[in-house]
């Protein structure tokens, strides 16, 4: 029987193989350096969190006890 953790498991782990892939086909067809964009890489890291936390505020703010 299959249990919520294991699909949640086996979703994230296929996930993470696809990133993997994509990131090596991607440097297999441009092997010169990418630039990077430092706002976007700030954006990536915050971004989630900040969502989340404004997620949870509101949700807590609407909330009915």
């Amino acid at each position: 029987m299959l249990t919520s953790k294991l699909i949640f498991g086996i979703c994230t782990w296929g996930m993470a193989l696809l990133v993997s892939i994509f990131l090596r086909l991607a440097g297999i067809i441009h092997p010169e350096p990418f630039y990077i964009n430092h706002l976007l890489v700030w954006f990536l890291v915050f971004a989630p969190s900040t969502f989340l936390l404004i997620y949870f505020l509101f949700n807590r703010s609407f909330s009915v006890d």
